[in-house]
């Protein structure tokens, strides 16, 4: 529930493209907040794409009893290979699908396929260790498709299990931008680039310079924390430090810093409400920026 005009008159900073922030941006101007833009990571297909490729047949031939998405980013790296081997990518019906959030099973439902499962509460990997039911059940073949930076919690719960687990790299997380002919752009084109009303963008040169008119940072995974940090190493303690989660939050602590909030969802929503919630709870003594 959002807080009504804790958030007029203040700034955030948003550290991904366009077409990621346009609903985050949308939110915080229904607020009163502006926001500022500096992508600072990108994603890509991996150079040598022959384990990928070789998942993705055998998931399209119905080789796996369950697929697991942890991202939007799979859905697409799978689509790119799928239409450079002249393959539709379509879930077989027999193969269920489990997905990380909401984001994800948009992403899923768009492909024309149906999700089997996804946490309700903890939308991370961790959650989805905690509430699949399935897991407990009888061993089964997976597939999953994941970021190279990605986590071992998944890993190591399917073979806690025993399961057969079939995990390659989607994708490679990199400084950005990306290698335009790796670049983990839609099949559909190229993503729009324009920001909605309420949102300026800063060149990452511009970054650190521009930190002392910024009341807030949003930070969306444990790299985007570690490339704000290559680029403005010692930002203000007068800075609120939001987190999407947990391993994200993890990751400030671990540099140094404390986060002002952590999201309980890995939503626009979610990281809004958070920042919210902080500037609540610092009290009527939290002054509202003057700046114009």
């Amino acid at each position: 529930m959002s807080i009504s005009g804790v958030l007029a008159g203040r700034t955030a900073l948003l550290l991904r493209s366009a077409d990621r922030a346009s609903a985050t941006i949308a939110a915080l101007r229904e607020r009163g907040a502006r926001t500022a833009l500096c992508q600072l990571i990108d994603f890509e297909l991996p150079a040598d794409t022959a384990e990928l490729d070789a998942g993705l047949r055998r998931l399209l031939a119905g080789g796996f009893d369950w697929c697991v998405f942890t991202s939007v980013n799979t859905l697409t790296a799978l689509a790119l290979r799928a239409k450079a081997m002249g393959l539709e990518l379509a879930v077989p019906s027999a193969t269920r699908i489990a997905v990380v959030g909401e984001a994800t099973a948009r992403a899923v439902l768009k492909l024309g396929a149906s999700v089997d499962f996804m946490p309700e509460a903890d939308h991370s990997a961790r959650g989805m260790l905690a509430e699949w039911d399935a897991l407990r059940a009888s061993p089964a073949s997976v597939f999953m498709p994941q970021a190279d930076i990605a986590s071992a919690t998944l890993r190591t719960g399917f073979a806690a299990h025993g399961w057969d687990a079939h995990i390659v790299v989607a994708y490679n997380t990199v400084a950005a931008p990306a290698d335009p002919a790796r670049a983990l752009v839609s099949p559909a084109g190229a993503p729009a680039t324009d920001l909605p009303p309420g949102g300026r963008r800063l060149h990452i040169d511009e970054l650190a310079a521009s930190l002392p008119d910024i009341d807030a940072v949003f930070f969306t995974s444990p790299s985007t924390v570690d490339r704000f940090l290559a680029v403005a190493p010692a930002p203000d303690a007068a800075l609120d430090l939001i987190a999407i989660g947990d391993s994200t939050a993890a990751r400030l602590r671990e540099r140094g810093f404390t986060p002002a909030a952590v999201a309980d969802l890995p939503t626009p929503a979610g990281m809004i409400a958070a920042w919210e919630a902080a500037l609540a709870a610092s009290g009527p003594g939290r002054p509202r920026p003057t700046r114009t």
